[in-house]
């Protein structure tokens, strides 16, 4: 899938996936999410404090985080068990290094 980028150039789908996980990591509460898992996984229970225990603004940032491809959930039982999806946050890095080291071809990109 590509959209048209401001220059009518078509967008390819990766680009658009790593504006929408920039774009989500771009909220604080989901770069504390992000941190809480860092270590282990963990229930949706022991994540609330990452939003003041409001439950419904932490369920509104796991889905986002979920939609991006930056978290994963499992069930176990009534519990909800949420996971980094390491290898997407590595190739959002690499992008970035990407970009800092000027590999990637800037002018008319946008």
């Amino acid at each position: 899938m590509t959209t048209t980028g401001t220059t009518g150039r078509p967008r390819p789908a990766k680009e658009q996936d790593l504006a929408r996980q920039f774009s989500a990591l771009g909220e604080s509460k989901r770069l504390g999410i992000l941190e809480s898992l860092a270590a282990e996984d963990r229930c949706a229970c022991d994540l609330k404090g990452c939003c003041d225990d409001r439950q419904p603004l932490l369920s509104f940032h796991l889905k986002k985080l979920r939609e991006t491809g930056l978290v994963h959930s499992r069930r176990d039982g009534r519990w909800i068990h949420y996971s980094l999806d390491r290898e997407a946050l590595r190739r959002l890095a690499e992008h970035l290094v990407a970009i800092a080291d000027g590999e990637l071809d800037g002018p008319g990109r946008c």
